[in-house]
């Protein structure tokens, strides 16, 4: 059974993201709504640095080689360096910043705005990033998920982008979500051979990549039985790949988390019973821990909601592994 502990001092305001480092697996970065990143040991369990540098929400980060990066509704992007002493600004966008990832096979940062552009950065350069490129898109950028050589951008028309960034004029595919309901979170497998993406509308699609010779399908989840035989449809906010097995985890605004196997269509566990809403899902490099943000995601409107948290939940060797 697994066990899991609540990190002291959680953001705020309204948790947007968590992100694991690459290769240290106890380092955990958190941005929110209370204009914060913070960066938590969640070995010895404690807060270790944050930085107030944005004037707005911060909606995503991500960690680099030796920083760490964050964008949201200042339209600024933020590089966190010095061993996460000081930040400094990279570049901006005409717009809201919604999603940012890190190329660690190029040591370029891509930013994703509601400004329908898609930038690179070469974040190398001092004092300001030179920016590579700025690529104009149908539609504003919900979502981003890179992993290799690869980047799944998410649309709010319900496209999904896929492309090499080593070569990112043009995208290698370009294709409409199975899902027929606004796309809330897109993650590319650790194999690169295709991505899972979420709705708003409690399902989740796994999809293939051309070559990759497998079935694309969709399926329901996130949801709790009502009156009258019908369900109470959740938002499917976060999707994680466990970074061993190749099994993903989905966290809803149920507050509850599962994790599945793509290869064999199954659910492999469900864990409730987490105070609020879902907002943010990580696994650590080793898969040995799982980060959960619970955080009101305003679904329902203003309302009372239980104060934002994070845990930290331990995942033995067989918890996550095909069956």
């Amino acid at each position: 059974m697994s066990m899991q502990i609540e990190l002291p001092q959680p953001p705020t305001d309204g948790i947007s993201k968590l992100r694991f480092h690459p290769t240290d697996a106890t380092k955990l970065l958190a941005s929110s709504w209370d204009q914060q990143v913070r960066l938590y040991d969640v070995e010895q369990k404690k807060l270790v640095a944050s930085h107030h540098g944005h004037r707005a929400a911060v909606l995503d980060i991500a960690f680099g080689a030796d920083a760490a990066f964050s964008g949201g509704l200042d339209r600024r992007l933020l590089a966190w360096e010095g061993d996460y002493t000081h930040a400094r600004e990279v570049g901006c966008h005409d717009g809201e910043i919604s999603a940012v990832e890190y190329a660690h096979s190029s040591s370029m940062i891509l930013s994703g705005s509601w400004d329908r552009t898609l930038r690179a950065w070469d974040c190398r350069a001092q004092p300001n990033a030179a920016q590579i490129t700025s690529l104009e898109v149908e539609e504003r950028i919900y979502s981003m998920s890179a992993q290799d050589a690869l980047l799944a951008v998410a649309l709010a028309g319900r496209s999904i982008l896929i492309y090499d960034t080593r070569k990112l004029d043009t995208p290698l595919e370009t294709r409409e979500s199975s899902l027929k309901f606004p796309t809330r979170c897109v993650k590319l497998m650790p194999s690169c051979s295709g991505f899972v993406c979420s709705s708003v509308e409690g399902r989740v699609a796994v999809e293939y990549l051309d070559g990759a010779g497998k079935s694309n399908y969709a399926f329901k989840c996130h949801r709790q039985p009502a009156d009258d035989n019908v369900d109470l449809v959740y938002p499917v906010n976060a999707v994680a790949f466990h970074p061993v097995h190749q099994t993903f985890a989905t966290g809803g605004s149920d507050g509850a988390v599962s994790l599945w196997d793509p290869d064999n269509k199954k659910r492999l566990r469900h864990y409730q019973g987490y105070p609020t809403s879902i907002s943010s899902l990580d696994f650590n490099s080793t898969g040995t821990l799982l980060a959960v943000a619970s955080s009101y995601t305003y679904d329902e409107g203003e309302k009372d909601h239980p104060p934002d948290s994070i845990w930290i939940k331990t995942m033995p060797e067989n918890e996550a592994r095909p069956k």
